[in-house]
């Protein structure tokens, strides 16, 4: 299987997928657990894991039915217990992986793994370079030393940062840019807040402070295309679907199969999946994906679009 680098340029559109992937992805929340606690998280921690030998069967038969790229995540995936089995399992096999960590929790046996193998690629959460600022909104003291030190040891051409725009770090992210640009790393996802409460049910209520004003929006992406054309050829980046009159397209409910910290195979997570839960009980992995990659193409592109919709806060939270 060809190895297909987050760095390829159809990539810029999108955290979630290539524009021009042709096969399906799989981001896998292999634990709810954290040892931090982001208030603007998207992820409910319910104390559910996997046993690694479910997990090690869910992987044989998603590479078995095709899936050339799994982002390993959670919570934070580098406290499940079967990590490191996990990960040697996938790299062994010979898919992509990513990776998506807080960087916190410096794992020996993990990074030498990643040292050695080219098809890890490490996505890391960076949401300002100030550190006070950066262990508050991670609320653990010594947050940031332990993702510089993480950010020191790992190969530069394999990282990714992630950083979550909101009205906590919103005069954070030129300052971001310029510091990943400088790190020598060559990629930079930026996501927007998840504001909805109800589509579906795993997103939470205390969200919604969070979420920007639709005019900082508007410049976030004024100052991404300037930012793309001064750093073109050094520095990627993409964004989620933040809706409203940018040109920024989301096909990720079309191609991205989610894995919750529970097991249940569904659709994109950003995609309303409650519906598809019920199929968990009545067919097997194999039977899933397979259902999933007919009913794929017929999904709306994903629901990325209503949830970032031009609305104020106010209106939104009125809602």
């Amino acid at each position: 299987m060809a190895i297909q680098s987050l760095y390829r340029n159809e990539d810029q559109k999108c955290c979630y997928r290539a524009i021009n992937s042709q096969g399906v992805r799989v981001l896998w929340e292999i634990t709810s657990a954290c040892n931090v606690e982001c208030d603007f998280c998207l992820v409910e921690k319910k104390h559910r894991t996997i046993p690694l030998a479910q997990a090690m069967d869910m992987a044989s038969v998603l590479i078995e039915e095709g899936v050339e790229k799994f982002l390993i995540s959670g919570g934070e995936p580098l406290l499940y217990p079967g990590i490191q089995e996990l990960l040697t399992f996938l790299v062994e096999r010979g898919v992509l992986v990513k990776l998506l960590t807080n960087g916190t929790i410096h794992h020996p046996a993990i990074f030498d793994l990643i040292k050695k193998s080219a098809q890890i690629e490490v996505s890391l959460s960076v949401q300002t370079i100030d550190e006070s600022l950066a262990d508050r909104i991670f609320q653990r003291p010594g947050s940031w030393a332990k993702l510089l030190e993480t950010i020191r040891v790992l190969p530069k051409d394999r990282l990714n940062i992630i950083t979550t725009f909101s009205t906590i770090n919103h005069d954070c992210i030129e300052p971001i840019i310029e510091w990943v640009v400088e790190q020598g790393i060559r990629c930079l996802s930026i996501t927007n807040v998840f504001q909805e409460t109800t589509r579906p049910a795993r997103f939470m209520d205390n969200c919604l402070m969070y979420k920007e004003d639709p005019r900082h929006i508007s410049w976030l992406f004024e100052l991404i295309d300037r930012k793309r054309r001064e750093h073109e050829g050094r520095l990627v980046i993409r964004t989620t679907q933040f809706g409203g009159e940018s040109h920024e397209t989301c096909e990720a409910g079309r191609s991205v199969l989610y894995i919750d910290s529970s097991g249940a195979l569904l659709p994109c997570t950003l995609t309303d999946n409650h519906e598809y839960r019920d199929l968990n009980a009545r067919l097997s992995v194999k039977e899933l994906i397979r259902y999933y990659r007919e009913q794929l193409p017929g999904l709306p592109p994903s629901s990325c679009i209503p949830l970032f919709s031009l609305k104020s806060t106010q209106e939104t939270v009125a809602q």
